[in-house]
């Protein structure tokens, strides 16, 4: 019978389009070590720096009032919006960090990624925004937050904006715009439950959203659905296993709660089988030690 198509990375590797190999490689993925690849810890600040000239040009497309609440949110600007310099912006970009990630595990280019690596970071500052929640950088702790310097108006505003650029950046992939969209309607839905039931009830984990960027990242670089569904698990799976806070509290979209008990290596059994092999899914494996801060 004639074979289904496969799905052709850009580095020769393969996968079926339709649904995972029958032939799986073995579920223990390598659990690396900060010492064992010291390049995961930069991670992070590689994808700062590699979004935040697209975070800087959507910007640059909305109006003064508006622009000026949203550079403040990220560090770049004071309340009057004069530059207080580059920065580390506000908070960790874990999320852009997996969407850059998962573009690469799928044999896909992180130039393709980036707008999805951005819009990742603008539904962090969204959410964070509407939650009443200030970002954790160093710099970002030495001033008040965001919504008592511009109003839960003006933070409100700013929020809706980033919501609606994340949307535009990924605009051509109608997989990613239903896939974000589904995902901003399920961060609000918990802020309202919280509201109707008061600070007893935790707002989510960052769950998520690091669900949306694996799930994001996989789609840019042109995964099957059944691999970017396997990604969006993995990506969950690693929120639940974050540390509780305050560590996970840079990471948290909406603030943070205490990791879900699960096993120990959950999070990377959503990967066997989804990628080509191990090597694919070292990058993400390192990510996942780095994000928990797990010890072995």
């Amino acid at each position: 019978p004639p074979t289904a198509p496969a799905h052709a990375p850009r580095d020769g590797r393969t996968m079926p389009a339709h649904g995972p190999p029958s032939r799986r490689f073995p579920p223990v993925i390598p659990h690396p070590t900060d010492h064992d690849d010291p390049d995961v810890t930069a991670a992070p600040g590689r994808a700062r720096a590699a979004v935040d000239p697209v975070l800087r040009a959507c910007l640059h497309t909305l109006p003064d009032a508006v622009r000026t609440v949203c550079a403040y949110q990220l560090g770049w600007a004071d309340r009057a919006g004069a530059p207080t310099g580059t920065g580390p912006g506000a908070g960790a970009a874990i999320g852009p960090a997996l969407v850059l990630a998962s573009a690469r595990a799928v044999g896909g280019r992180e130039e393709a990624a980036l707008p999805a690596a951005a819009a990742v970071e603008l539904v962090h500052q969204s959410t964070l925004l509407h939650a009443g929640v200030t970002g954790r950088a160093p710099a970002a702790r030495r001033r008040p937050p965001t919504r008592a310097v511009f109003g839960t108006t003006g933070a409100g505003a700013a929020g809706d904006a980033m919501a609606a650029l994340a949307v535009r950046l990924v605009a051509g992939r109608p997989q990613a715009v239903t896939l974000l969209c589904d995902r901003l309607i399920e961060l609000s839905g918990a802020r309202a439950a919280r509201h109707a039931a008061g600070p007893a009830v935790t707002l989510p984990g960052p769950g998520a959203l690091f669900g949306l960027a694996c799930a994001l990242g996989g789609i840019h670089g042109g995964a099957p659905s059944w691999v970017t569904a396997a990604l969006d698990a993995f990506g969950r799976a690693v929120g639940d296993a974050a540390p509780a806070a305050p560590a996970a509290g840079a990471l948290a979209p909406a603030g943070a709660r205490p990791g879900a008990s699960v096993g120990s290596d959950a999070p990377l059994e959503h990967l066997a089988g989804a990628l080509p092999g191990p090597a694919a899914a070292a990058e993400l494996a390192a990510l996942y030690r780095l994000i928990t801060r797990r010890e072995r």
